[in-house]
């Protein structure tokens, strides 16, 4: 190899590094009301989000309030519709979500399992897109690929740290209002999951 076959070498990698490091960096995009909101671009080039806040409750409550799917839609944004469908064990369930996505748009919905690890002052509960779990509706588009986090960090006996980390392909959407629901999304859901406690 030339020095200068070399150097293009060099160059090019350290061009590819610095990409990668760009996708993978958090930018805070919304600080309101203790609720802070930060987006990238994940290894899929798909915007995530991560948002944060602190709840004035202990993580018990908090993890059975989001783990009541039934009623999910009462506080999550955009929601219409959510349910359980089946609970295999304490720690493994799959739920159902319609999303309204506002007209003209078709709505929406997700099927995702929930995986629930518990650790020393620290709960994480894990939803994975499993679209193929129950048969599609004609009416309605289904999400294939998602993933959400929901971290509760105990500070102490009455203040959790909540943050929820989320992404999702959303085909036939303008980005304008992809971009509404990966900044409004979770500001709004983390406002309401505070007002119940």
């Amino acid at each position: 190899m030339t020095l200068i076959n070399f150097l293009i070498l060099y160059f090019n990698i350290l061009s590819f590094e610095g990409i990668t490091s760009d996708i993978n960096e958090w930018v805070l995009k919304k600080n309101e009301n203790n609720i802070k909101v930060y987006l990238r671009k994940n290894a899929k080039n798909t915007s995530e989000y991560l948002a944060e806040t602190v709840v004035s409750s202990d993580i018990d409550s908090i993890l059975k309030f989001i783990l009541d799917f039934d009623n999910s839609y009462k506080w999550m944004y955009r929601l219409e519709d959510s349910k359980i469908l089946e609970k295999s064990n304490d720690t493994l369930f799959y739920v159902y979500f319609k999303m309204e996505m506002g007209w003209p748009l078709k709505k929406r919905d997700l099927v995702s399992d929930v995986k629930i690890l518990s650790e020393d002052n620290r709960v994480t509960v894990n939803l994975t897109s499993t679209p193929g779990y129950i048969p599609l509706d004609k009416n309605l588009i289904r999400i294939l690929d998602s993933k959400s986090t929901w971290i509760l960090s105990k500070i102490d006996s009455n203040k959790t740290k909540v943050t929820l980390q989320s992404y999702a392909e959303i085909d036939k959407i303008p980005s304008f209002v992809v971009d509404m629901f990966i900044l409004d999304g979770p500001l709004h859901s983390m406002k309401n999951l505070r007002k119940n406690f």
